[in-house]
C-alpha cells in the first residue's frame, strides 16, 4: 500500500543526485508510494538542466552536492549554485531537498520563504518514511525547515556576499567594497553586523575575521 496520501496520477519527478546508490534506494521508494509518477533521474547540473527544460517536473528531488557535469568532481558550490537558479526560475516545481549536510540552505531562507512552490528539507540519514512524509508537504505547497535551521538568525544576503568575497576569493576590504560597489565603511559596518549575528566576541588573543570565519562555517554560511 502506498505510504503517500497524495494523489500523483499526473506527478512527475526529478531525482538528482550524483551517487548510484541513493538513486538505486531513492527512485524505487518513490514508485511505490507515487506508483503512477514518471520519475526521472540526472546525476549532474548539465544533465538536470537538459531535463528541467524538456520535462517540466511537479517535483525536484535534489542533493546540495553536485557535479556540474558528468564525470567532474561534486561540490556544494554548484549545487547551491543551481538550487538558487531553481529556486529563481519560472518554473517553480516543489523542492525537496535530500543531503547529508542541509546547513547552508540558512543562505537562501529569505528566497525559501517566499518561494512560490512547495520547499522541503531532510537530511538523507533519515528514513524513506520520512521522505514520503516531506514529499507530501511540498507537493501540497508547503514550506518546511528542520528547526535547526528555522531557530537561526536571519542573514542579509550582502552579509553573505562579504563572507564569501573574503573567504573564498581572499579579497581584502577595499577589494570587496569595489565589488559590490560600496563604500569602506559599508563592508565595515556589514562586518559588525555579522559579528552580533553570529555572537562572536572581540577576545584580545584572537583574530576577530578568523573567528567569524569559524562560526560562519559552523552555520553552513561558507563551504
Amino acid at each position: 500500500m502506498s505510504l503517500s496520501a497524495t494523489d500523483s496520477t499526473e506527478e512527475r519527478f526529478l531525482v538528482i543526485d550524483d551517487h548510484e546508490a541513493i538513486l538505486e534506494g531513492t527512485v524505487p521508494a518513490l514508485k511505490r508510494s507515487y506508483p503512477t509518477a514518471e520519475i526521472r533521474t540526472a546525476q549532474d547540473v548539465q544533465t538536470a538542466r537538459t531535463q528541467l527544460e524538456y520535462y517540466y517536473p511537479t517535483l525536484v528531488v535534489i542533493d546540495l552536492s553536485l557535479p556540474e557535469k558528468p564525470h567532474a568532481p561534486a561540490s556544494p558550490e554548484v549545487g547551491m549554485q543551481f538550487l538558487t537558479t531553481l529556486i529563481e526560475s519560472k518554473l517553480a516545481p516543489n523542492i525537496l531537498v535530500l543531503s547529508t549536510n542541509i546547513k547552508p540552505l540558512v543562505q537562501l531562507k529569505p528566497m525559501i520563504n517566499a518561494y512560490e512552490g512547495g520547499f522541503v528539507a531532510m537530511d538523507k540519514s533519515l528514513p524513506i518514511r520520512e521522505m514520503v512524509r516531506l514529499i507530501d508537504f511540498a507537493l501540497r505547497g508547503s514550506i518546511y525547515l528542520p528547526p535547526q535551521l528555522r531557530s537561526r538568525s536571519e542573514f542579509d544576503r550582502k552579509w553573505l556576499e562579504v563572507l564569501r568575497l573574503k573567504f573564498h576569493e581572499g579579497l581584502i576590504d577595499k577589494a570587496i567594497a569595489e565589488r559590490m560597489q560600496v563604500s569602506e565603511r559599508t563592508i565595515r559596518n556589514y562586518w559588525i553586523r555579522l559579528q552580533d549575528a553570529l555572537g562572536v566576541s572581540d577576545e584580545p588573543n584572537k583574530e576577530l575575521r578568523i573567528q567569524i570565519e569559524i562560526a560562519a562555517r559552523k552555520l553552513g554560511l561558507i563551504s
